[in-house]
C-alpha cells in the first residue's frame, strides 16, 4: 500500500530508431530458471556486446516517481552505450498498474517495464508468461550479495504466479522505502522531550504530548491506507517479520488474526479514541496530513520515508525522524524494496535491457539516486540533508535486520479496499480488533481458494 509519490504523466521522449538483430552475450543452453525457455546471461554485459545490436532503441514502461532517477540515469546509460537510444514513457501509479498488463501483452511491449509487488500486478504478470526470469542476471552481477533473502521473496514468484515469495526473481530495484516516524524538532525540544529511539520511548513521548495540551500525532485518512501503515508499525514490534511475509506471501496456514497483530489494532484503537489523532482524520488527505504536521499540528507523523525531502524543505530543518526499535534493538516496519524493475519476455534486446539495470544497480549510480532524496541500497552515497540522512541510514540497518514486513495489500487482489475500509471501522469503534483482523483473514482465505481453484482448473486445461 505504499503511496504514489508523483501521480502526472509524463514522459521523456527520445528518437526512435529501427532495432538491429543481436546474440546475447554469454548465452549458453538450458533456462535462466525453471519454466523459463531461453538464452541466459552467464557473463556480464559490456559495450561490446551492446554495439553488435547496432543502432536500436530500447522502450522503458516506469512509474511517474521515477522521473528524477531516470533523468540522471538515461543520458549515463545513452554515454555508455551509444547506439541505443532510450524511449522512457512514464505514467502515474494507478495509471501504471491499470496499463502496465496490455502494454506488456501488446505486439509492441517495451523491452523494460516496473509492476508492483503482490498478488495484485505481479502475479498475473508471471502468471501470463510477461516477465523474463532473473536467476541467471542476479547470479551474474551479484545481487543475491546485496539483500538478505527475506527481502528477495517480494520479487520471487512461481513460473505459473500462483505463489508469491518463493521460486525465480522476476524483478529487482535499488532502493528502499518503508514507513517510519517523523517528529518535529521544535515541538520536543519545547516540551523538553528526547527523541525516541525505542518503541517504548516512542509510546511515552506520545503520552507526555498528549498530557501537555498538544497532538501527539498527525493523521490524515482519507485515502484510508494511512492508518494502516500505523498498525503495521505497531505490529512490527509485536509480531515476526517472517510471519507476517508469510502471511502476505500466501503460504498455508498463515494467519493474520493472531495476537500480536490484534494487540496493535487495539493500540492504534486506542491512540483513536483518546484523541491521539486529533479530529476529522478520515477527511484529511495523506498530502494535507504532511503539509499539517509540517505547519506544527502534530509532534509525529507515522508515514513513508519518501516524505523526507517535502519536509526537509518545508520545514526548514525542524524535522527528525526515527524508527523506533523492539527490546532486542532490531527494527521491523511496513515497508519493501521500490517497485520491482522487469524485463519483457518478448524482448529482443535483451543485451541492452540488462546492461540497463546493471547501471541502474550499480553502486557508481547509488549518489544520483541520493541527490534525488530516494535511499539507495546499492551503494554508499552522501544523503541530501540531516533527515535524508537519517532516512537513508535507518533503511539499510531495516535491511540488514530484516525487517521489512511488506504491504498488508498485497497478500490479495482485493486486500487494498479490505485493510482501507476495515482500519477506518477500527479507528471509529465499529469493529473491534479482533473483527479487524478477521476480516483481513477472512479476505485472505477467499483469495487462497480462488487461487487454488484457478490451479486446478489450469491443470485440467493441461491434460
Amino acid at each position: 500500500m505504499r503511496k504514489p509519490r508523483i501521480t502526472a504523466a509524463a514522459g521523456i521522449a527520445l528518437t526512435a530508431l529501427l532495432a538491429g538483430a543481436c546474440g546475447v552475450p554469454g548465452a549458453g543452453g538450458g533456462a535462466a530458471s525453471s519454466g523459463f525457455e531461453g538464452p541466459r546471461i552467464t557473463e556480464r554485459v559490456t559495450p561490446e556486446d551492446v554495439a553488435k545490436m547496432g543502432d536500436t532503441t530500447l522502450r522503458v514502461l516506469a512509474d511517474a516517481g521515477e522521473e528524477q532517477t531516470l533523468e540522471a540515469l538515461v543520458p549515463r546509460y545513452e554515454k555508455a552505450y551509444p547506439n541505443v537510444e532510450v524511449e522512457v514513457v512514464t505514467k502515474g501509479f494507478d495509471d501504471l498498474l491499470k496499463t502496465v498488463p496490455n502494454s506488456l501483452s501488446g505486439s509492441d511491449a517495451p523491452d523494460l517495464a516496473q509492476g508492483n509487488q503482490g498478488y495484485g500486478t505481479d502475479g498475473p504478470l508471471v502468471r501470463a508468461g510477461l516477465l523474463r526470469p532473473l536467476d541467471d542476471v542476479m547470479r551474474t552481477y551479484g545481487w543475491e550479495n546485496t539483500y538478505t533473502d527475506g527481502a528477495l521473496k517480494q520479487y520471487r514468484w512461481t513460473p505459473d504466479g500462483a505463489l508469491f515469495g518463493s521460486g525465480s526473481l522476476y524483478g529487482i530495484s535499488p532502493v528502499t522505502e518503508y514507513v517510519g516516524v517523523f517528529y518535529n524538532r521544535e515541538i520536543l525540544d519545547g516540551l523538553g522531550i528526547e527523541p525516541p529511539g525505542t518503541y517504548r520511548e516512542f509510546t511515552a513521548a506520545l503520552d507526555e504530548v498528549k498530557a501537555a495540551g498538544r497532538q501527539p500525532l498527525m493523521l490524515g485518512n482519507a485515502e484510508k491506507y494511512p492508518a494502516s501503515q500505523v498498525i503495521g508499525l505497531v505490529q512490527g514490534q509485536n509480531v515476526s517479520s517472517r510471519d507476517v511475509r508469510s502471511w502476505v506471501s500466501g503460504v498455508p496456514g498463515a494467519t493474520v488474526a493472531d495476537k500480536g497483530t490484534q494487540d496493535a489494532a487495539r493500540t492504534v484503537q486506542e491512540w483513536a479514541d483518546d484523541g491521539y489523532f486529533g479530529r476529522g482524520y478520515d477527511g484529511i488527505s495523506s498530502d494535507d496530513a504532511v503539509a499539517k504536521f509540517a505547519a506544527g499540528k502534530g509532534a509525529f507523523l507515522v508515514a513513508g520515508s519518501w516524505n523526507a525531502p517535502a519536509l526537509q524543505e518545508s520545514m526548514k530543518g525542524e524535522v527528525g525522524f526515527t524508527l523506533p526499535t523492539r527490546p532486542d534493538g532490531t527494527r521491523a516496519t511496513v515497508g519493501s524494496l521500490g517497485m520491482g524493475w522487469h524485463i519483457s519476455a518478448k524482448t529482443k534486446k535483451l543485451p541492452a535491457a540488462v546492461a540497463f539495470l546493471d547501471m541502474l544497480m550499480s553502486e557508481d549510480f547509488a549518489q544520483s539516486i541520493a541527490d534525488v532524496g530516494r535511499t539507495p541500497v546499492t551503494g554508499s552515497a552522501e544523503a541530501t540533508s540531516p533527515v535524508a540522512d537519517a532516512v537513508n541510514d535507518t533503511g539499510l540497518k531495516l535491511l540488514a535486520d530484516d525487517g521489512q514486513n511488506f504491504y498488508l495489500d498485497w497478500a490479495s487482489t482485493t486486500m487494498y479496499d479490505t485493510v482501507g475500509a476495515t482500519t477506518q471501522d477500527l479507528l471509529s469503534g465499529r469493529t473491534s480488533p479482533a473483527g479487524f483482523t478477521e476480516a483481513l483473514q477472512e479476505d485472505w482465505q477467499d483469495f487462497a481458494a480462488e487461487q487454488r481453484e484457478a490451479a486446478g482448473a489450469g491443470a485440467e486445461d493441461a491434460s
